[in-house]
């Protein structure tokens, strides 16, 4: 077997925090790149030469993923925390304040045995991006951060997430028992065998601790929830010897489609009066979608518990070569109506959809992309000598659409 690791030997999966929907395999995934920082400080005084002390800040903790595009809906919901696509379709605030965890089971080889576990805790989107070039496989982008990383070893490599509902009448003690396979104890905090624990009621997530919510017993491996109600929904991750029973949760796909080229999208650009324009002579598409969040820690919590979006910004790169000034026409609110003079200082607002299909044929839809109220930001018209002049165009916004209901758009 390697002494390193091979990409085949790993598969991130991703466990939604605070809403009852099932773990989901990431697939078709082409990178994936945690990384952590710790931010510090040397501490001195006057009258002493040598170091007093290092203040350590609140880890940080990234997560960049790339993946092509394949048509479903899936990651979405987890990083949204629905088990379903909502009505009309997704749209940026569904992302707001979701916490999604990823874990990486490493293992020797491909389909090996499993040396460690890679955890990334509590992760929030920070943004989406959707690349599209000529020729060219689709992908998508995902960004987002955190403050708590660990890696599962030896004893403890397998992090195993169950859920329990508390039974109609319950009320005051439940017992939960997580006996297949059983908990093994944290090295680094004694009498500690939950690593997390939630708890949903009547919507409502709440982190639980060990005492004042909980306790818990290692020989029964016994959870006894202590202030419980009936329908509480718990979400629990602990570290144990194996999987047990429950079996390896990595799993492939080969369901769906593996990939999906730019031959298989039409792109529109609606000026809300006339018919919508076909951008059929792009060479490449992009949508950036950013969720700008304060990210700030409180007084007593040593996590950054403030993570709410303040807003959103959303950038679309339309690139192409000078023809007609298409694009330019329907900025001016004259979508098809070969308009005399284009004045720059008269642009308005536009919508710009992405539908993508399972064919080239383009019969058989599977997911869209839409941003309204799109402005103009900025273009350019670059020539070179002997050369196709080129013509970058980029609007803004502060929404997008995703759906794989056709009816949507």
């Amino acid at each position: 077997m390697p002494n390193i690791r091979h990409s085949s030997a790993v598969k991130p999966i991703s466990v939604a925090v605070k809403a009852n929907v099932n773990q989901d395999n990431w697939d078709r995934v082409q990178s994936f790149s945690p990384a952590t920082s710790q931010p510090s400080e040397k501490l001195y005084e006057i009258g002493r030469l040598a170091k007093m002390d290092t203040d350590k800040g609140i880890l940080e903790a990234t997560l960049s993923i790339t993946q092509l595009e394949y048509g479903t809906i899936d990651v979405f919901k987890q990083l949204a925390g629905l088990s379903a696509e909502p009505s009309g379709g997704f749209d940026l605030d569904d992302f707001d304040d979701a916490l999604t965890d990823f874990y990486l089971p490493g293992k020797d080889e491909y389909a090996g045995t499993l040396e460690q576990t890679l955890w990334m805790q509590h992760m929030v989107l920070d943004s989406f991006g959707l690349s599209i070039s000529a020729d060219e496989r689709i992908e998508r982008t995902f960004e987002l951060s955190g403050e708590y990383a660990k890696i599962l070893r030896e004893g403890n490599k397998y992090l195993i997430f169950t859920t329990d509902d508390a039974a109609s009448g319950t009320s005051g003690n439940y017992d939960i028992v997580i006996s297949d396979p059983a908990a093994v104890v944290d090295p680094n905090n004694a009498g500690v065998y939950v690593l997390d624990l939630w708890r949903i009621r009547a919507g409502v997530a709440t982190q639980l601790d060990l005492t004042t919510d909980y306790t818990y017993t290692s020989g029964t491996d016994t959870i006894t929830i202590l202030s419980a109600s009936a329908q509480d929904h718990y979400r629990i991750w602990y570290s144990a010897a194996s999987y047990g029973t429950g079996g390896d949760p990595t799993a492939l796909n080969d369901a769906d489609d593996y990939y999906l080229k730019a031959d298989n999208v039409t792109v529109t650009i609606d000026d809300g009066v006339h018919t919508a324009v076909e951008l059929d002579k792009l060479t490449s598409f992009a949508i950036d979608a950013t969720l700008n969040r304060i990210d700030e820690a409180v007084i007593g919590s040593n996590e950054k518990v403030l993570k709410d979006v303040e807003s959103y910004d959303v950038s679309i790169s339309l690139d192409g070569f000078v023809k007609n000034s298409t694009i330019e026409e329907v900025l001016m609110l004259q979508a098809g109506q070969s308009w005399g003079i284009i004045d720059f200082t008269l642009f308005d607002e536009v919508e710009v959809t992405v539908k993508i299909y399972e064919e080239a044929a383009k019969s058989t839809f599977l997911i869209g992309y839409q941003s309204s109220t799109c402005e103009f930001s900025d273009e350019s018209q670059d020539y070179a000598a002997n050369e196709f002049a080129s013509n970058p165009i980029s609007l803004s916004t502060d929404n997008l659409k995703i759906s794989t209901t056709i009816g949507d758009f």
